[in-house]
């Protein structure tokens, strides 16, 4: 899904019969109930973009709970009618399930992220849940506004916000190393070139 999609938190539709169904983003408010029923499921998948039947098939197998509930989450179908789907149309429940991880890609697959000039261990992260949404909301966000946006959303913020602070803390950097190279006049001559823009 493109950028647009995630931050505008649109849905996907699945035609069944007259109507079209709304497959949802999932949103962080729901996000702790959501781990629960796609991290095997996400785990199982291996960071992998494109979903055959026959991959889909396995999912379906292997977590049967937990696709109901994960579909249960983003539409409007309540539990029992996600069973009588899979049990009377199991070419829908493909779609369906299908439609589910599409939407909320942003979840199940993650660019491979290049790290420079770090050892192959990898360092305990021991950040929590409130870390990231205390940065978020020092950028700016409510606390009700990340509640409602997608996961997608969410991430992408924070990836930004992330950035935001790293060219800071660059630039930041940059003025004290001209501070402590430079005579007093020129630097306040600077600062004041920094401050007219």
């Amino acid at each position: 899904m493109n950028d647009f999609f995630i931050a505008s938190n649109r849905s996907l539709k699945l035609n069944v019969g007259d109507f079209d169904l709304d497959v949802r983003q999932i949103t962080m408010k729901d996000f702790d109930l959501w781990v629960v029923a796609s991290s095997e499921i996400k785990t199982s998948l291996n960071n992998i973009e494109d979903y055959s039947d026959e991959i889909l098939t396995t999912i379906i197998s292997q977590f049967e709970v937990q696709c109901y509930s994960m579909i249960n989450l983003v539409t409007d179908l309540d539990i029992d009618s996600v069973i009588k789907t899979k049990i009377n149309n199991p070419d829908i429940y493909i779609e369906l399930l299908r439609k589910t991880l599409e939407a909320n890609k942003a979840y199940f697959y993650e660019k491979p992220v290049k790290r420079r000039g770090r050892s192959a261990k990898q360092v305990e992260n021991t950040d929590s849940w409130f870390d990231s949404l205390q940065l978020l909301v020092s950028a700016g966000h409510s606390h009700e506004s990340i509640m409602y946006m997608s996961y997608g959303a969410y991430k992408h913020y924070l990836d930004a916000v992330v950035k935001a602070y790293k060219r800071n803390i660059s630039t930041q950097a940059g003025i004290m190393r001209v501070a402590q190279h430079a005579a007093a006049r020129e630097f306040k001559k600077y600062l004041d070139d920094i401050k007219s823009d």
